[in-house]
């Protein structure tokens, strides 16, 4: 087929002549078409008239000027295309924001000047090393960057150039031969012994100490901690959603940052987060007593209100949803100041599973709690081991010691 070159199991080249530049050099522009379809590929005929139209479309391309050649645009030019035409169609706010912090403070300087055609694996092999030496320190104190935030780095990178693959703008990715960032020793053993969730003991004294907080942030953290509810899903709870004949919460959106830094309500984590929570009893009495003083107040506040038609249960006192990060600052206030073992807000979600993993609830029932898509996600990252777990294994054995055993009585 003129202009068609088969180059690999499912791909072909398509060739346009472009003519001659000013030196009398032959032009040829060239274009990748990879073919999923099966039906397409199991027919001959069909697969010569797509590559026939694919070619046509190629050429009208070029003819009409709309063509750019890939190897002419940089890794700079093609990021506004990236974000309109993938990033802001598919990404969350707040990932969106994240991922363009990272395009802009990281990427660019580095990337930002060379053509994508001629960013190759071994480039982006040799900088993701690099963030790892310790003169790239981001904390100033002689620290690598942590493995999470590596790993940021890396799901940017891809996005971009899968997009870019996809697009036809290059004919193989880069990021193909890219490990995916992993913790290191050092790292894990750092993880393993920070405290991740607290034991019931401690969870009893955080809810005595929760006791001398403002009624609004007592229940919230309550409620991340019985419900093992994500911070901004927490935010998100409007009255509505709460049903005290069924005792819990209908989960449906939760409290974001859009890129400008503007709070917004936005679509969930996954659509297994949309979920019905049942509450403990005790938690919903409570709750419905402070909906009382709730209306109470909506109703003082008059023409202050600025919540309009939202009736958010956390509000920042006028109706409006608080900004993510202020749970995150009260938390780590009320542990100072009732000297509580310090762990993340997040890690109330981790002492959920831990106190029903200690409870005896299995890894389904704790893994329909979280709301997780899939069960390895509860098992790797939310049933750790506990002291109290890992001593009922441990007493399973002791029916071999040899001092209570009839055998080694008899050996003796």
């Amino acid at each position: 087929m003129p202009g068609i070159e088969k180059r690999g199991e499912n791909s072909w080249r398509l060739t346009v002549d472009g003519g001659y530049d000013a030196s009398g050099k032959r032009i040829l522009h060239r274009r990748t078409v990879h073919i999923e379809d099966e039906e397409i590929l199991r027919s001959k005929r069909r697969l010569q008239d797509y590559l026939h139209m694919e070619l046509a479309r190629f050429r009208q391309e070029i003819e009409s000027g709309q063509y750019v050649k890939p190897e002419r645009i940089t890794f700079a030019d093609f990021i506004p295309a990236w974000k309109q035409n993938y990033a802001d169609l598919h990404l969350g706010a707040y990932t969106r924001k994240n991922y363009m912090a990272i395009v802009t403070a990281r990427l660019l300087p580095v990337f930002g000047h060379m053509e994508m055609s001629k960013i190759k694996t071994m480039h982006i092999v040799s900088y993701m090393a690099q963030l790892r030496a310790p003169e790239n320190r981001k904390d100033g104190r002689g620290k690598p960057l942590a493995t999470n935030t590596l790993l940021n780095i890396y799901k940017t990178l891809k996005s971009i150039f899968d997009a870019a693959e996809k697009w036809q703008l290059i004919a193989q990715n880069p990021m193909e031969g890219v490990d995916r960032p992993v913790a290191d020793k050092a790292e894990r053993r750092d993880l393993k012994t920070r405290k991740r969730a607290y034991s019931l003991e401690e969870s009893l004294d955080l809810i005595e100490a929760l006791r001398d907080e403002p009624e609004h942030w007592r229940l919230y953290f309550l409620g991340v901690l019985l419900g093992g509810f994500r911070r901004g899903e927490m935010l998100a709870v409007q009255w509505p959603h709460v049903d005290f004949a069924a005792g819990g919460f209908h989960v449906e959106k939760q409290i974001s940052l859009a890129e400008d830094g503007r709070r917004v309500e936005a679509e969930l984590k996954t659509e297994e987060s949309a979920a019905f929570v049942p509450m403990p009893k005790w938690y919903m009495a409570e709750l419905a007593q402070y909906k009382r003083r709730w209306l109470e107040e909506r109703l003082q506040r008059g023409s202050q209100w600025r919540g309009g038609d939202k009736q958010y249960v956390f509000h920042n006192g006028y109706g409006e949803p608080f900004y993510p990060t202020v749970p995150t600052y009260r938390w780590r206030k009320f542990l100072q100041r009732h000297d509580l073992p310090r762990i993340r807000l997040h890690d109330l979600r981790h002492t959920t599973a831990t106190l029903l993993r200690e409870d005896g609830a299995d890894l389904k029932a704790i893994q329909e709690r979280l709301r997780h898509a899939r069960l390895s996600t509860t098992a790797d990252l939310y049933t750790h081991a506990s002291e109290l777990v890992s001593r009922e294994t441990a007493d399973r054995l002791e029916k071999l010691n040899p001092a209570a055993n009839k055998r080694g009585s008899q050996a003796t």
